[in-house]
């Protein structure tokens, strides 16, 4: 009778399939978190988990059995057969098999991989060694005073936990049943595709609400029954067995969260909560100035730089500039200059080893130089959208242009998607986003909209690529708008169609944009205001009209003449002398004064201020610095 209570192995075969089960499960997760460019096939995983778990189990099951034989002789045993220290042991023997023999069918693990691993086998050993250490000091404490105890204080002390204990000890399994829910929800909605996955703060909602519903209503139960009914109904033990209450708090937390999603944070409910933000947002902003307001994008003193093997890329220095709403600002300057690293730092997209060293990035009043990657990507794609340079380079040329579209409303779009499939239960998301797709190339001209829905990018020309761009780029009907160098190698014809078709469409859409190009006839007929770069700096930002008839620094001057005019017949066209600086070992002072016509003494070591000479227009130049006003004499 004695020896069957120590040696059980049909609990000894659930425990151990419970332990592989929970040790697939979690390895599984790992799998899935890791970035899938690292990832090996789903197959192979499998195959090779599958093998790894076979075996542990078997080592697993033949070592609970070994060690609940011996302990019928010695009680010291039973330490060595309790669950966490053999699941450390399970999680140990798993990652050296899996690795064997991904190693032997020449598959390579990634370091992500290796590491998630790693971390979470170091985790599991040191809680294992944990509750090793404290089962096996629980014996070692008993066997020192066993000689002074007498016979019914060591059956005392070695039978079962008392009714109090497992009373009290209720109430810690489920804060670790409920912090379990919690961790399992957040994993499994992250090895979601993003498109499947909850919106972060539903999540939170539902997790926490959740979580204090399963924790407090089944203490409630083992409180009322364990300490005041108990005596009353025979049940009353139910509540306190671990087995029950794992199942229960699992089944009310399912069920809670379930509740909470579908009606209490669903999207037509944040939808709600959304419209009465703006509108506290609207009646705080009623206070400040009107052309305060109006500013859209607001850059002060940004300074980027790349670090190179051979030295430090100054690529942008002190950039400083504005645009309103409805307002299109024209960024020129040289091949190289910094306007398309001006682009990617609005969006914190400059790869390493570029980093943005100083400066502020205001939109809308919110500094973006604070924001985390996180939530940075709740402006990229809906907020600020881009049009990169090169069309075919820019979309993936594995998927339907549609698909690609689509996937920006997918991306950017949930709660309006969510809501318009609930007024229309006969399409999903994924239909009313192709739908979207659809209209949106049909707005920009597009014929046979349909058909391009379903092509690939290389069986459009270079004109429809660029189309399908800026259908993604103003898909979510965007406030800020920067365009990289849009109209580059589309002929004349097909330019003038785009220029016109983006004009249309952002008085539309009431988009701002920062137009990026080297050619100053485009920025002549679409920009608001333009902004001149040279070598990082901005030398020349303001009114359009002013810039093109009375330019003022020597560069922007130098520009404008290089232009070729119709029905002026020249021998040689005019070119800048000199050649643009080495941005890792640029020129003291100025940097445009090794080319400049108009070169003072001060230019070669002193950088230039940006002087304000007229209400919203700046030049940097030394020629137009009120403390060197006696040397303007010199200028033309």
């Amino acid at each position: 009778m004695i020896f069957q209570i120590y040696f059980n192995p049909v609990m000894v075969l659930i425990e151990s399939l419970f332990l592989i089960i929970i040790l697939i499960v979690s390895f599984y997760i790992i799998y899935r978190l890791t970035p899938r460019e690292f990832r090996i096939d789903e197959k192979s995983f499998g195959r090779n988990a599958g093998i790894s778990c076979l075996i542990c189990f078997g080592i697993i099951f033949g070592i609970k059995i070994f060690f609940q034989f011996l302990a019928y002789f010695n009680r010291i045993f039973t330490v060595l057969y309790k669950d966490p220290f053999l699941f450390g042991v399970g999680v140990l023997l798993f990652s050296l098999f899996y690795n064997l023999l991904v190693s032997i069918q020449d598959h390579k693990i990634s370091n992500e991989f290796k590491k998630w691993t790693r971390l979470y086998v170091i985790l599991c050993l040191v809680l294992s060694l944990l509750f090793f250490s404290i089962d096996l000091l629980d014996i070692l404490s008993i066997s020192i005073y066993i000689g002074s105890l007498d016979r019914a204080m060591i059956s005392l002390l070695l039978s079962p936990l008392n009714f109090n204990d497992i009373f009290y000890l209720s109430f810690i399994n489920q804060f670790g049943i409920v912090s379990f829910c919690i961790l399992f929800t957040y994993l499994k909605n992250r090895i979601k595709d993003i498109e499947a996955r909850k919106t972060n703060s539903r999540l939170k909602k539902v997790m926490i609400f959740s979580s204090f519903i399963t924790y407090f209503l089944w203490s409630f139960l083992i409180f009322l029954f364990g300490a005041f009914l108990g005596d009353f109904f025979n049940f009353g033990g139910f509540f306190l067995d671990f087995r029950v209450q794992i199942i229960a708090s699992i089944g009310i937390y399912i069920v809670s969260s379930s509740y909470f999603l579908k009606y209490k944070y669903s999207p037509e409910s944040d939808e709600i909560i959304k419209r009465r933000l703006q509108e506290a947002i609207k009646k705080k902003e009623e206070g400040s100035s009107e052309e305060r307001r109006d500013i859209v994008l607001e850059i002060e003193d940004l300074k980027t730089y790349f670090y190179t093997e051979e030295g430090v890329v100054k690529a942008l220095e002190k950039i400083s500039l504005e645009i309103k709403k409805g307002e299109v600002l024209g960024l020129v300057g040289e091949t190289g200059c910094g306007k398309t690293v001006t682009a990617l730092s609005i969006l914190q997209i400059i790869r390493d080893p570029g980093v943005i060293e100083a400066g502020r990035i205001f939109y809308k009043g919110e500094d973006l130089l604070k924001k985390n990657k996180e939530e940075m990507l709740k402006y990229r794609g809906k907020e600020i959208t881009m049009i990169f340079q090169d069309p075919l380079l820019s979309l993936n040329p594995v998927f339907k242009v549609g698909k690609q579209i689509s996937e920006v409303y997918l991306l950017n779009m949930e709660k309006e998607l969510t809501l318009e499939a609930l007024k229309n239960p006969k399409k999903s998301i994924y239909g009313i986003a192709r739908d979207w797709s659809i209209k949106m190339l049909q707005d920009l001209n597009i014929p046979k909209a349909e058909s391009i829905y379903d092509q690939f990018p290389h069986e459009l020309s270079g004109g429809m690529r660029q189309r399908v761009q800026i259908a993604m780029a103003l898909a979510c009907s965007p406030s800020l708008l920067i365009a990289d160098e849009p109209t580059t190698a589309l002929d004349v014809t097909i330019q003038n169609q785009i220029l016109k078709l983006m004009m249309d469409l952002l008085k539309e859409y009431e988009t701002s944009i920062l137009f990026i190009t080297h050619d100053l006839g485009i920025i002549s007929k679409v920009s608001d205001k333009v902004a001149v770069m040279y070598s990082g700096y901005i030398v020349e930002y303001g009114i359009r009209k002013k810039l093109f008839s009375s330019p003022l620094h020597p560069y922007t001057k130098a520009l404008l003449k290089a232009i070729p005019r119709i029905g002026v017949e020249v021998e040689k066209l005019e070119v800048i002398n000199g050649s643009v600086p080495n941005l890792i070992y640029p020129p003291s002072g100025c940097r445009f004064h090794p080319r400049c016509p108009y070169r003072l003494e001060i230019c070669d070591s002193i950088i230039p201020k940006s002087i304000e000479i007229e209400p919203n227009y700046y030049v940097a130049c030394h020629l137009y610095d009120p403390k060197y006003k006696d040397r303007t004499e010199k200028v033309n």
